[in-house]
């Protein structure tokens, strides 16, 4: 069954920019999990409103803002009640990534709008869930990535290495991650409007979405009572190939390691690195182990590794500088990643559309916006 998307009050015969042509979303956003989510409804042709304080966001003029801004609109709002409600009156969709209370006080809610517009779909980004113990947290994403164990006391899947400090890195991925739910979301109550006529609240807690990306690794990391990952006793997550470069490697589970164990003449290994238990128990049993596996690495360069086991079906990638990875064919090939103008910064290279959907793949626009004030 094919059911197409139609705003019911502004749909017009014309060629349409992407899926959400006809829908207009207001965001309510001072962190980085509300952006994205407005970058990607603007992608699918949404008519998109940033809605700034009185000073201006303040990222404005930072490549992040370039990125998560393009193709929107924006006003400048004293943020009170009656402003609200006026900017809000013909929307489609609310998104709301405010401090925790804010949005209470302002009346952004389902239930303080949907008397005016009923049909209003109202997308909430919180931190963390009602009744959560960090309820009360802003949505920055340093503090959910430390929360989840994005960041942690050792690297992604490793034993803490001696005389090291926390593992971190700079990519907006639990923010990323909320965004991405929040928009499949969004367009599900979209859909159920067309036979309901009603919209509905959403909630999206940013931590809650982190499961998608790090799954019940989220779950034994909340239970833990020390920051640390923990991992294989004996797999690490990356490893030193003949050319001196490192490859990124998933290999630790049973579905990957046994293939990989056949891939490279070693099936014989395969009890003995399964049995976790008798690994852990056993340091210098599981230090020879160590020196054996990460032995099998020296045997190709990293590239080679990566197209050995793509044919495998393993994943294994060889670790890339962010320019390198740019600069990859595929990227462009592929449009992960796309050339635009920008006011500010000129030509820029960016992500390209996240999703492509049939018939109306959606554009990136060029241009942050461009503010007016209310």
């Amino acid at each position: 069954m094919l059911i197409f998307l139609k705003s019911h009050k502004r749909f017009t015969e014309r060629i349409l920019l992407g899926t959400l042509d006809t829908y207009k979303a207001i965001e309510f956003s001072r962190h980085p999990a509300g952006t994205i989510l407005g970058m990607l409804l603007a992608d699918q042709g949404a008519t998109v409103i940033k809605v700034e304080p009185l000073h201006g966001d303040p990222l404005k003029g930072t490549p992040e803002f370039a990125v998560w801004n393009r193709g929107k609109n924006s006003e400048i709002s004293d943020l009170t009640q009656q402003s609200v409600l006026e900017l809000v009156k013909e929307a489609d969709i609310v998104i709301d990534c405010l401090n925790p209370g804010e949005a209470e006080n302002l009346n952004l809610t389902f239930s303080g709008l949907s008397g005016t517009n009923p049909g209003l779909v109202v997308i909430s980004l919180p931190a963390f869930a009602k009744g959560h113990k960090y309820e009360h947290l802003p949505a920055r994403e340093s503090l959910i990535a430390s929360s989840s164990g994005v960041f942690a006391s050792s690297p992604s899947g490793e034993k803490p290495i001696s005389g090291e400090g926390p593992s971190f890195h700079g990519l907006y991925y639990a923010s990323a991650f909320a965004a991405m739910t929040a928009s499949a979301a969004v367009t599900a109550a979209l859909i159920q409007r067309t036979v309901t006529t009603r919209g509905q609240q959403i909630t999206v807690p940013i931590h809650d979405s982190m499961y998608q990306g790090m799954g019940t690794a989220l779950v034994r990391h909340s239970n833990r009572a020390h920051g640390r990952q923990e991992g294989h006793p004996v797999i690490a997550r990356f490893y030193k190939c003949s050319d001196n470069r490192w490859v990124n490697v998933n290999i630790a589970m049973p579905r990957f390691l046994e293939p990989f164990l056949r891939a490279v003449g070693r099936p014989e290994w395969t009890e003995a690195l399964n049995n976790i238990n008798s690994l852990s128990s056993d340091a210098e049993v599981a230090s020879e182990w160590r020196e054996r596996f990460a032995e099998i690495w020296t045997e190709r360069a990293a590239e080679d590794w990566e197209t050995f086991m793509a044919d495998v079906g393993v994943p294994v990638t060889m670790c890339r500088t962010t320019e390198e990875w740019m600069n990859e064919p595929h990227a462009a090939e592929s449009e992960a990643v796309i050339e635009v103008t920008d006011p500010t910064f000129g030509r820029m290279r960016q992500p390209g559309l996240i999703v492509r959907t049939h018939g109306n793949p959606g554009q990136v626009a060029g241009f942050s916006p461009r503010s007016s004030s209310t």
